[in-house]
């Protein structure tokens, strides 16, 4: 009886010994990561709304950003390590794509690096609204 309670303390030990590594490994894999930081903030743009997606690509490519998706009323782009998106919409529920409204942008950027995804953001954002226009829409 004595050896068969000494097996089983031995098997809950060891049993107890791989979880805790295997609970350790994990955690240390885990904080050897960094948190994913993101960065986000909008702005206003007066503008032709058929031009907004132009605009997005065309900042995003500026700062070394590859389009990586397009889906509607955005713009993905990605350096492998950090990933905007700008977003758009019309300011007023009527407007007309060929002529100047307002438009409401959105720039989100994520990256390990906090400091990376706050700096894509504002640069995306000021190329943005630096863009301006020759002639009108």
């Amino acid at each position: 009886m004595m050896d068969i309670q000494r097996k089983a303390r031995l098997g809950l030990v060891l049993a107890a010994t791989v979880v805790a590594t295997v609970t350790g490994a994990a955690t240390e894999a885990a904080t050897t990561r960094a948190a994913l930081s993101w960065h986000s903030g909008w702005f206003v743009k007066t503008m032709c709304y058929k031009d907004t997606r132009s605009f997005a690509q065309s900042a995003l490519s500026r700062n070394g950003y590859k389009t990586v998706a397009t889906p509607p009323n955005a713009v993905l782009g990605s350096d492998d390590s950090t990933l905007v998106e700008v977003s758009y919409a019309p300011a007023q529920t009527s407007y007309h794509p060929n002529q100047f409204a307002r438009v409401h942008f959105t720039v989100t950027a994520m990256s390990n690096d906090s400091s990376a995804a706050r700096t894509a953001r504002d640069r995306v954002r000021e190329n943005i609204q630096k863009q301006r226009y020759i002639d009108t829409c």
